[in-house]
């Protein structure tokens, strides 16, 4: 009898305390289930089913459970620590009826065994249900071969059991010892202990408000993605800081400001609000702080990796202009001569007609490529002279010839010698001149002005480092003023014909048919042996390339709504039970109202101002730092191909209206929890 006493008290203990044990023991098995699916995913067997990307998916998913590992950890424990605290006037009072610490550690042991028990049962069989068809999920979104075998891996369940029993180990030693190190005073006061009232910090409420404003400033303000790599982690640490400083120490500001208007505080309803607010809002402001933190990385993660997925398309256009794309380079640029390139051209249309292949030029461009460091009008063409040490100072240098452009874009310009007409991406240009410096030697352009006509010369990386396009008379001749040979395979100017051109009636594989005609224009060097080591062709192809684009975004859209699910748990679960504490703490505030004669009615209309000044807060502050963080994203996904700003602006805009709706539900749900305690109380 006495063998299953402590074990029957345990589980006592955890039904008369469902409604806080419950959703405790509900996260952890969504916990669970979401690290085995994603260990699942990861593994050998799954990622063979996709079509390409198979080392992306796998490292991205790897990436996922290590999220979810991490924030498991700190989540759960932190969770745990809540429960702790509110059975600890129990555990008071069962030390004052006799039992001595070593028969509460029991207690909580037997309570720990059951609640990891229950919750590694569950997730791992919910896991390991829903991991086929997470699987058929990532397979169909990746254009991957479907199978309808279930399967488990006993290698992720080992995996999985093990690492949250090293969590479950954790939390049971850091209850043992909170309770351990408690007296019986202590644990029976423990729930009933408030905090005082903090005092109202005025440099702290507005420290936050300056570091808010900075990181702010600093996410419009960024001038091209580089610059947005380089400052994005720096300004989401500032937008952390400051939401805690701004959410503790500001809110109690607000608090103070409110209780000194007594047109608004000297009412019924906002008088108890607004005290009870003041009262806790140290704990309080920080709850909020982490809900706003946590709604603004999920409205971030799932807004962007939406955009990437119905983006893909977008991103395809702009990498590849065509469906095979050659990118021939000439060390030696004597060798990029019109004879030599319609010889190529020749070779290519032959193979066309040999294979009956419809074939469209799509671009069709050479140009001679630099890099250099600079700002406005002067640019020098290596790091020897120049001052590198902002990468934000990177140029990307072309130099087209002013005959390329009129074929290109068909414009009438015209220039003189020391004439150029310069076109400046994610960077600025002065108006009257541009100097190009190398070692020894500056050339100084005149600049005439143009309108500019829109011409692809390079790749995708024209959008992303700071480009200058310079139109010149003759590309040779600024070469040759510079002191820059053009024979010279390490020369810093490299000579570049793009070509690229779609392909329709092929029947079998692209790049098969990519790297056949490669192979037939790298055999011109049998007869030109001066040909032989002066270039280089570097193919790609539209359809293999997205099939890797389609891998790797379907990856970033699986395990974003993924993640985003475990943080959206993470921020009910800590709204829940936001308001179950704050609930049983306002119950007897609001019991003793009654009986100073304040009407049932006020009462509501009370904790209706309370919880609506309250649990908006978050959900205005995810929609500031996400309206700020807009230009920066924007910038940032133009790393991955994405340029169209209207998609990132719907898929940001949906993302946050669906978030708000729920945001909604939430709150109709908790509030009506914090009601029924407060009831409760007054039914007592």
């Amino acid at each position: 009898m006495k063998t299953f006493f402590y074990p029957r008290l345990a589980w006592d203990g955890l039904r008369k305390n469902k409604r806080m044990v419950f959703p405790y023991i509900l996260t952890c098995i969504c916990m669970i289930c979401m690290f085995y699916i994603l260990v699942f995913l990861s593994s050998p067997k799954t990622t063979e089913l996709l079509p390409r990307g198979r080392d992306m998916t796998q490292m991205v998913m790897t990436l996922g459970c290590v999220v979810i590992a991490v924030f498991s950890l700190i989540f759960l424990y932190y969770t745990n620590s809540f429960l702790i605290r509110r059975r600890a006037a129990e555990f008071g009072l069962y030390n004052v009826l006799g039992m001595n610490k070593g028969n509460l550690c029991k207690i909580v042991t037997f309570e720990s065994a059951i609640t990891s028990g229950i919750a590694l049962i569950l997730g791992l069989v919910a896991g390991i249900i829903l991991s086929k068809l997470a699987e058929l999920g990532l397979v169909k979104l990746v254009g991957g071969t479907v199978t309808y075998s279930l399967r488990v891996d006993a290698r992720c369940a080992v995996i999985t059991v093990l690492f949250y029993l090293a969590i479950f180990a954790l939390i049971w030693i850091s209850s043992v010892i909170r309770v351990g190190r408690s007296s019986a005073v202590s644990l029976l006061k423990s729930e009933k202990a408030g905090e005082k009232a903090p005092k109202a910090n005025w440099f702290l409420g507005l420290l936050g408000a300056l570091i808010l404003g900075t990181a702010y400033y600093i996410a419009v303000s960024i001038g091209n993605p580089i610059e947005a790599i380089l400052w994005f982690f720096t300004a989401v640490i500032m937008v952390i800081i400051a939401t805690y400083l701004l959410l503790i120490a500001g809110s109690v500001l607000l608090c103070r400001i409110l209780q000194k208007n007594r047109n608004y505080y000297y009412k019924p309803a906002h008088f108890v609000s607004v005290s009870s607010m003041v009262y806790r809002m140290k704990r309080n402001g920080a709850g909020l702080a982490s809900i706003a933190i946590i709604a603004t990385m999920v409205l971030v993660m799932i807004s962007s990796v939406t955009c990437m997925w119905f983006g893909t398309k977008d991103m395809l256009d702009t990498r590849f202009p065509g469906d095979i794309d050659y990118t021939i380079r000439f060390y030696n640029g004597s060798l990029l001569t019109d004879e030599n390139r319609d010889n190529i051209r020749k070779i290519i249309a032959d193979y066309g007609q040999e294979h009956d292949l419809k074939m469209e030029t799509a671009l069709d461009v050479c140009f001679a490529e630099t890099t250099g460091y600079g700002e406005e009008n002067r640019v020098y063409l290596g790091s020897e002279s120049a001052d590198v040490s902002s990468v934000t100072k990177l140029r990307d240098i072309f130099l087209i010839s002013v005959s390329e452009y009129r074929r290109m874009t068909g414009s009438e310009i015209t220039l003189n010698e020391g004439e150029a007409v310069a076109f400046a991406t994610n960077c600025k240009l002065g108006n009257d001149t541009i100097e190009l410096i190398t070692e020894d030697r500056t050339l100084s352009l005149e600049l005439v002005k143009a309108d500019e006509k829109k011409m692809k010369i390079g790749d995708y990386r024209e959008e992303l480092v700071p480009t200058i396009k310079l139109i010149v008379p003759d590309v040779y001749a600024v070469a040759s003023a510079l002191g820059i040979s053009t024979e010279d395979m390490f020369s810093p100017l490299t000579f570049t014909w793009r070509y690229c051109f779609n392909v329709e009636n092929y029947q079998g594989s692209m790049m098969d048919c990519a790297n056949t005609i490669r192979k037939e224009v790298e055999g011109i060097a049998d007869t030109q042996p001066e040909m032989a080591a002066n270039f280089v062709v570097i193919s790609e192809e539209r359809e293999t390339e997205g099939a890797e684009y389609t891998s790797a975004n379907g990856s970033m859209f699986f395990i974003g709504i993924v993640l985003s699910a475990v943080f959206i748990l993470a921020a009910v679960l800590i709204i829940y039970y936001k308001q179950i504490s704050e609930g049983y703490e306002d119950s007897k505030r609001f019991e003793v109202m009654r009986k100073v004669g304040m009407t049932g009615k006020e009462i509501k209309k009370s904790i209706n101002s309370q919880l609506l000044a309250v649990f908006f807060l978050p959900l205005i502050f995810a929609g500031l730092h996400l309206a700020f963080a807009y230009p920066m994203i924007a910038k940032l996904l133009m790393l991955f191909g994405i340029y169209n700003k209207g998609l990132f602006m719907t898929t940001t805009l949906i993302s946050f209206a669906v978030f708000a709706a729920f945001y909604i539900v939430i709150y109709k749900v908790t509030s009506n929890t914090y009601y029924n305690i407060v009831s409760e109380a007054k039914n007592a």
